[in-house]
């Protein structure tokens, strides 16, 4: 007799699912709980998993919206502060960290008990695709933030860090056994003298300017208690072609920019690289190598008088050595090339050449200069570059050929017509190069064009967007004096600074009345410094209305 035997049984509705079902669920799981932790855990029925799980993400993500909510200015900008300041970038970097270790533990956690589920499972199924659908959603913002992170860590320590220079004893041996002599070290200082702005239209050589003894005439000097930057922040922004272990090194760019934070505006003072004669701060006015660069010149200047007299068949006059005139014998461009080498007179100056020409400009414009930045032209091409390009308007025919930016790279060429033009690094180059046809005061306007554009461009958002690329063009070229407390402050001042609206002096033959043997205009400080002053005391007023059409 055959038994018929009958069991009752209970079957997983899992058991049951088909093995592919149960294989795309784990991967979504695991790609929810990626994009937020314990995200997956919760759509897998989990709950209090998922909860726990949830907490510290949005415990991170609460703090990051009450951060961003207190930070003036747009997200951008407040980004872009966070960048320039190394506790928050550390704070960035183990945030991102803890993060990426969270995600990636949490979506494990949730495709791990679906994979399990499945027939079948001794295999890596779903293995490959879950780990792909991971790496995109959740490793690819990790290392974007890393690599910003230490790009601007790399940039802070090694540009706006201040100085990390030999020891003295160290710069003097390393300049002595390139062939220079202890003259060309430089003298040594022992005091330092400021001037009031009682001084600035006086035909007084005035010493280096402290900025605590300035004062535009007809405006309130009251610093800004909550502003590191104060009243007002100048800087002085040069460019040269030069290279490592180069001392001769000319600044064929000085623009003179200054900030007035109480207008919230901004000037942009142009100084022609011919301009001879410039007075030189009292400290360092008798350094024999100022003495040796008047009597050369007057040496060039007296043969000139003697060929022309041979030319003439007669006797020519006898040689009179002038007054040593207390200035720089020669173009102004020219100064870092006498300086450079100036270790003993500016011991903690990262560029001594630099630090002299600030301090002379300090004379000659009658206004305190906090900092200065000093660019290369291959740097210049690689930041224009970095930004996607500058545009700029164009106002007469450019075909030219110059020079290139770099040993072993082609020529520089600029081909284009008047009128709008995106230029890329190179072009950009020679355009503020180049016064073939022109002059240097159209030179000069140029250049005030440029930066006026590039500033334009350089909005946060790009600073962002391209910011390794930046970051790069800045560290191979750059050297400056801009400390690190301020860079938050001048980001913030820049990015509320009408870039149409920014008025413009030429410090050029137009200040001269003379011209020396040269044909190089002499320039008289004693204008120069009424003019500037007179343009800061309009923008500070509000009467001064920027030249944009100058651009235009």
């Amino acid at each position: 007799m055959e038994t018929l035997l009958t069991y009752d049984c209970v079957v997983d509705p899992v058991m049951i699912q088909p093995a592919g079902d149960r294989r795309l669920e784990a991967e979504r799981a695991a790609l929810l709980s990626a994009l937020l932790p314990g995200l997956g855990q919760w759509w897998s029925g989990r709950r209090r998993r998922g909860v726990l799980w949830a907490i510290p993400a949005l415990a991170g993500l609460a703090v990051m919206a009450v951060v961003l909510f207190f930070v003036r200015g747009d997200g951008a900008t407040a980004l872009l502060r966070i960048l320039v300041q190394p506790r928050w970038l550390w704070v960035l970097v183990v945030a991102n960290a803890l993060l990426a270790v969270e995600r990636l533990a949490a979506a494990g956690d949730a495709w791990w008990p679906l994979r399990q589920s499945a027939y079948g499972s001794a295999g890596v199924w779903g293995l490959r695709a879950t780990a792909v659908l991971v790496a995109l959603v959740m490793l690819v913002p990790h290392v974007i933030v890393h690599v910003y992170a230490a790009e601007a860590l790399d940039l802070l320590g090694s540009v706006f860090s201040g100085p990390h220079l030999p020891t003295l004893e160290e710069r003097e041996a390393a300049i002595l056994a390139e062939g220079f002599t202890e003259e060309d070290l430089g003298p040594t200082t022992t005091t330092t003298s400021t001037i009031s702005t009682s001084t600035t239209t006086s035909t007084t050589r005035p010493a280096a300017l402290d900025p605590s003894d300035f004062t535009v005439a007809g405006t309130d000097p009251v610093v800004e208690a909550d502003n590191p930057l104060g009243s007002r922040y100048t800087v002085l922004l040069a460019g040269g072609d030069f290279g490592p272990g180069r001392h001769d090194l000319r600044t064929d760019v000085m623009i003179v920019a200054s900030l007035d934070l109480a207008a919230g505006k901004a000037s942009l003072i142009g100084v022609s690289r011919d301009l001879v004669n410039a007075p030189l701060p009292a400290e360092w006015v008798d350094a024999d190598t100022m003495h040796n660069v008047q009597k050369w010149h007057e040496d060039q200047a007296y043969a000139k008088i003697v060929a022309q007299a041979e030319v003439d068949g007669v006797e020519p006059p006898p040689q009179v050595r002038a007054p040593f005139c207390e200035c720089l014998f020669d173009r102004i461009n020219y100064l870092h090339v006498l300086t450079s080498t100036w270790v003993r007179t500016f011991p903690d100056a990262p560029d001594p050449g630099m630090e002299a020409l600030r301090q002379t400009l300090e004379v000659l414009l009658g206004i305190p200069i906090d900092d200065y930045v000093l660019v290369d032209f291959a740097g210049f091409v690689d930041l224009v570059d970095a930004i996607g390009g500058v545009q700029v308007t164009v106002t007469e025919p450019l075909h030219e050929i110059m020079s290139p930016a770099r040993e072993g790279e082609a020529p520089v060429s600029i081909d284009v017509e008047p009128g709008l033009h995106l230029l890329d690094g190179h072009q950009a180059l020679a355009y503020v190069r180049d016064r073939t046809g022109s002059n240097d005061g159209e030179r000069m306007r140029r250049q005030r064009c440029m930066v006026r554009e590039l500033s334009a461009a350089a909005n946060a958002g790009t600073l962002l967007r391209s910011f390794p690329s930046i970051s790069k063009a800045i560290r191979s070229s750059t050297t400056t004096t801009l400390p690190l407390s301020l860079l938050p402050a001048i980001i913030d001042a820049l990015a509320g600074l009408d870039t149409d609206d920014i008025a413009t002096l030429a410090v050029g033959a137009g200040f001269s009345s003379e011209r020396n043997y040269l044909n190089l205009p002499i320039v008289e400080a004693p204008r120069v410094r009424a003019a500037v002053a007179n343009l800061l005391a309009g923008v500070a007023a509000g009467t001064t209305v920027g030249s944009a059409d100058e651009c235009a």
